[in-house]
Protein backbone atom coordinates (compact mmCIF):
# COMPACT_ATOMS: atom_id res chain seq x y z
CA UNK A 1 0.00 0.00 0.00
CA UNK A 2 1.73 3.76 -0.88
CA UNK A 3 2.60 5.80 1.49
CA UNK A 4 1.10 8.70 -0.49
CA UNK A 5 -0.48 11.28 -0.35
CA UNK A 6 1.32 12.96 2.07
CA UNK A 7 -1.55 14.10 4.04
CA UNK A 8 -0.21 16.85 6.90
CA UNK A 9 0.93 19.84 6.38
CA UNK A 10 4.88 19.47 7.80
CA UNK A 11 7.91 20.50 6.81
CA UNK A 12 8.98 18.87 3.75
CA UNK A 13 13.15 18.79 3.00
CA UNK A 14 12.36 17.71 -0.85
CA UNK A 15 16.27 16.20 -1.13
CA UNK A 16 18.06 15.17 0.70
CA UNK A 17 20.82 12.14 1.38
CA UNK A 18 20.44 10.93 4.41
CA UNK A 19 18.31 11.37 7.69
CA UNK A 20 18.33 14.21 9.39
CA UNK A 21 14.99 14.67 11.06
CA UNK A 22 13.80 11.34 11.85
CA UNK A 23 12.83 11.82 15.15
CA UNK A 24 10.87 14.75 14.41
CA UNK A 25 7.18 14.25 12.95
CA UNK A 26 6.41 17.69 12.18
CA UNK A 27 9.85 17.58 9.22
CA UNK A 28 9.37 14.85 6.06
CA UNK A 29 12.82 14.13 4.55
CA UNK A 30 12.93 12.55 1.07
CA UNK A 31 16.45 10.51 0.76
CA UNK A 32 18.16 10.21 -2.83
CA UNK A 33 19.86 7.24 -2.70
CA UNK A 34 22.62 6.25 -5.90
CA UNK A 35 21.33 2.53 -7.11
CA UNK A 36 23.38 0.19 -5.55
CA UNK A 37 24.72 2.46 -2.57
CA UNK A 38 23.32 2.61 1.06
CA UNK A 39 20.41 0.84 2.44
CA UNK A 40 16.63 2.64 1.67
CA UNK A 41 15.50 4.52 4.89
CA UNK A 42 12.02 3.81 6.48
CA UNK A 43 10.32 6.86 5.22
CA UNK A 44 10.29 8.27 1.72
CA UNK A 45 13.45 8.17 -1.00
CA UNK A 46 14.12 8.38 -4.72
CA UNK A 47 16.52 6.11 -6.80
CA UNK A 48 18.87 6.58 -9.83
CA UNK A 49 22.58 6.53 -10.93
CA UNK A 50 23.59 9.63 -10.61
CA UNK A 51 25.92 11.29 -13.31
CA UNK A 52 29.57 11.51 -11.07
CA UNK A 53 29.65 7.99 -10.41
CA UNK A 54 28.28 6.31 -13.59
CA UNK A 55 30.20 4.91 -16.56
CA UNK A 56 27.78 2.77 -18.20
CA UNK A 57 23.76 2.75 -19.51
CA UNK A 58 21.64 0.58 -17.34
CA UNK A 59 22.61 -3.06 -17.59
CA UNK A 60 19.19 -5.20 -17.48
CA UNK A 61 19.89 -6.38 -13.86
CA UNK A 62 20.02 -2.59 -13.20
CA UNK A 63 16.70 -1.95 -14.48
CA UNK A 64 15.40 -4.82 -12.93
CA UNK A 65 16.72 -2.99 -9.80
CA UNK A 66 15.40 0.02 -10.38
CA UNK A 67 11.77 -1.71 -10.96
CA UNK A 68 11.70 -3.25 -7.84
CA UNK A 69 12.63 -0.75 -5.98
CA UNK A 70 9.89 1.64 -7.18
CA UNK A 71 7.21 -0.74 -6.61
CA UNK A 72 8.32 0.37 -2.48
CA UNK A 73 5.27 2.53 -1.12
CA UNK A 74 8.25 4.69 0.20
CA UNK A 75 10.47 5.24 -3.07
CA UNK A 76 8.31 7.56 -4.69
CA UNK A 77 11.01 8.88 -7.44
CA UNK A 78 13.40 8.16 -9.82
CA UNK A 79 16.54 9.79 -9.79
CA UNK A 80 18.61 11.47 -8.80
CA UNK A 81 19.99 11.23 -12.09
CA UNK A 82 21.14 14.01 -15.19
CA UNK A 83 23.80 15.36 -16.54
CA UNK A 84 27.36 17.52 -15.35
CA UNK A 85 29.35 19.53 -17.72
CA UNK A 86 31.48 20.10 -14.80
CA UNK A 87 32.40 16.30 -13.44
CA UNK A 88 31.59 12.83 -14.80
CA UNK A 89 32.11 11.22 -18.28
CA UNK A 90 31.90 12.66 -21.46
CA UNK A 91 28.25 14.59 -22.16
CA UNK A 92 27.77 12.49 -24.58
CA UNK A 93 27.98 9.39 -22.62
CA UNK A 94 26.09 11.37 -19.95
CA UNK A 95 23.27 11.65 -22.23
CA UNK A 96 22.95 7.77 -22.83
CA UNK A 97 22.83 6.98 -19.23
CA UNK A 98 20.16 9.59 -18.57
CA UNK A 99 18.05 8.03 -21.57
CA UNK A 100 18.31 4.59 -20.43
CA UNK A 101 16.87 5.69 -16.91
CA UNK A 102 14.54 7.84 -18.26
CA UNK A 103 13.02 4.69 -20.15
CA UNK A 104 12.42 2.94 -17.21
CA UNK A 105 10.79 5.91 -15.89
CA UNK A 106 8.47 5.80 -19.11
CA UNK A 107 7.83 2.21 -18.36
CA UNK A 108 6.88 2.98 -14.88
CA UNK A 109 5.43 6.62 -14.92
CA UNK A 110 7.89 7.55 -12.53
CA UNK A 111 8.51 10.64 -11.48
CA UNK A 112 11.96 11.92 -12.23
CA UNK A 113 14.43 14.10 -9.83
CA UNK A 114 17.36 15.57 -12.36
CA UNK A 115 20.64 16.89 -11.62
CA UNK A 116 21.95 19.38 -14.30
CA UNK A 117 24.68 21.37 -14.24
CA UNK A 118 25.51 23.84 -17.19
CA UNK A 119 23.70 21.36 -19.35
CA UNK A 120 20.31 22.76 -19.69
CA UNK A 121 20.35 22.70 -23.34
CA UNK A 122 21.08 18.82 -23.73
CA UNK A 123 18.49 18.46 -20.69
CA UNK A 124 15.62 20.01 -22.73
CA UNK A 125 16.67 18.33 -25.87
CA UNK A 126 16.56 14.84 -24.26
CA UNK A 127 12.93 15.78 -22.09
CA UNK A 128 11.17 16.23 -25.56
CA UNK A 129 12.38 12.81 -26.46
CA UNK A 130 10.06 11.46 -23.75
CA UNK A 131 6.86 13.73 -23.65
CA UNK A 132 5.30 10.70 -21.78
CA UNK A 133 6.98 11.35 -18.47
CA UNK A 134 4.92 14.05 -17.05
CA UNK A 135 6.91 14.91 -13.73
CA UNK A 136 10.24 16.40 -13.51
CA UNK A 137 11.82 18.16 -11.32
CA UNK A 138 15.83 19.86 -11.00
CA UNK A 139 16.93 19.74 -7.91
CA UNK A 140 19.79 22.00 -6.15
CA UNK A 141 18.83 24.81 -8.72
CA UNK A 142 20.77 28.19 -8.42
CA UNK A 143 20.72 29.62 -11.14
CA UNK A 144 19.23 32.62 -12.89
CA UNK A 145 15.70 33.80 -12.01
CA UNK A 146 15.78 34.11 -16.07
CA UNK A 147 16.53 30.69 -17.03
CA UNK A 148 14.29 29.54 -13.76
CA UNK A 149 11.13 31.09 -15.72
CA UNK A 150 12.07 29.07 -18.92
CA UNK A 151 12.80 25.66 -17.26
CA UNK A 152 9.11 25.85 -15.85
CA UNK A 153 7.30 27.09 -18.63
CA UNK A 154 9.17 24.10 -20.58
CA UNK A 155 7.09 22.14 -17.59
CA UNK A 156 10.01 21.29 -15.02
CA UNK A 157 9.41 22.10 -10.84
CA UNK A 158 12.10 23.51 -9.41
CA UNK A 159 13.71 22.95 -6.04
CA UNK A 160 16.05 25.43 -5.10
CA UNK A 161 19.97 25.36 -3.60
CA UNK A 162 20.16 26.38 0.02
CA UNK A 163 21.39 29.96 -0.51
CA UNK A 164 21.59 31.00 3.04
CA UNK A 165 24.01 33.73 2.42
CA UNK A 166 22.97 34.86 -0.80
CA UNK A 167 19.76 36.59 0.22
CA UNK A 168 19.08 38.68 -2.72
CA UNK A 169 19.40 35.62 -5.57
CA UNK A 170 17.40 33.53 -3.01
CA UNK A 171 14.63 36.22 -3.25
CA UNK A 172 14.86 36.55 -6.84
CA UNK A 173 14.60 33.01 -7.56
CA UNK A 174 11.83 32.55 -4.82
CA UNK A 175 9.80 35.11 -7.15
CA UNK A 176 10.43 33.79 -10.12
CA UNK A 177 9.22 30.55 -9.49
CA UNK A 178 5.45 29.45 -9.48
CA UNK A 179 4.48 28.95 -6.22
CA UNK A 180 2.93 25.55 -7.51
CA UNK A 181 6.33 25.06 -9.09
CA UNK A 182 8.77 24.94 -6.22
CA UNK A 183 10.11 23.31 -3.65
CA UNK A 184 12.82 23.62 -0.93
CA UNK A 185 15.84 21.14 -0.12
CA UNK A 186 18.67 21.19 1.88
CA UNK A 187 20.94 18.22 -0.03
CA UNK A 188 22.30 17.31 2.97
CA UNK A 189 24.53 20.58 2.94
CA UNK A 190 26.36 20.73 6.20
CA UNK A 191 24.90 23.54 8.54
CA UNK A 192 21.64 23.95 6.66
CA UNK A 193 18.41 23.19 8.36
CA UNK A 194 15.14 22.84 6.51
CA UNK A 195 13.22 24.58 9.05
CA UNK A 196 15.84 27.95 8.38
CA UNK A 197 15.47 27.73 4.89
CA UNK A 198 11.59 27.90 5.21
CA UNK A 199 12.10 30.72 7.72
CA UNK A 200 13.94 32.72 5.04
CA UNK A 201 11.60 31.97 2.34
CA UNK A 202 8.64 33.09 4.43
CA UNK A 203 10.90 36.43 5.13
CA UNK A 204 11.59 36.74 1.56
CA UNK A 205 8.01 36.10 0.09
CA UNK A 206 6.19 37.63 3.00
CA UNK A 207 4.27 34.38 3.27
CA UNK A 208 3.73 32.66 6.63
CA UNK A 209 5.30 28.96 6.91
CA UNK A 210 1.97 27.82 7.31
CA UNK A 211 1.21 28.52 3.62
CA UNK A 212 4.16 27.37 2.79
CA UNK A 213 4.21 24.17 4.08
CA UNK A 214 0.46 23.88 2.97
CA UNK A 215 1.75 24.62 -0.97
CA UNK A 216 4.60 22.63 -0.74
CA UNK A 217 3.08 19.31 0.82
CA UNK A 218 0.30 20.38 -2.10
CA UNK A 219 3.41 20.53 -4.74
CA UNK A 220 4.77 16.70 -3.13
CA UNK A 221 1.39 15.22 -3.76
CA UNK A 222 0.53 16.67 -7.20
CA UNK A 223 4.29 15.67 -8.29
CA UNK A 224 4.64 12.55 -7.00
CA UNK A 225 1.13 11.03 -7.24
CA UNK A 226 -0.10 12.85 -10.82
CA UNK A 227 -2.75 14.69 -8.91
CA UNK A 228 -2.27 17.44 -11.79
CA UNK A 229 -5.40 17.58 -13.26
CA UNK A 230 -7.20 20.76 -13.10
CA UNK A 231 -3.89 22.29 -11.50
CA UNK A 232 -1.16 22.76 -14.17
CA UNK A 233 -1.37 26.05 -14.29
CA UNK A 234 0.59 29.00 -12.47
CA UNK A 235 -0.23 29.91 -9.41
CA UNK A 236 1.83 32.77 -7.66
CA UNK A 237 1.90 33.57 -3.82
Amino acid sequence: MSMLPFKDPVILDFHTHKVRNGDNPGIVEVVSLHLGKGQPPEGFYTIGKHPWWTEEVLTPDEEDQLKTHFARPNCIALGEMGLDNLKGPSMETQMEILRSQLRVAKELRAPVIIHCVRAYHQLLQIKNEFPEITRWCIHGYGRNATLAQQLTDAGFFLSLMPQLHHVDKYSQLLHAVPANRLFLETDSMPDVSIENIYLQASKALNVPIEKLKEQFIDNANNFFTHELAGKDRTVNW
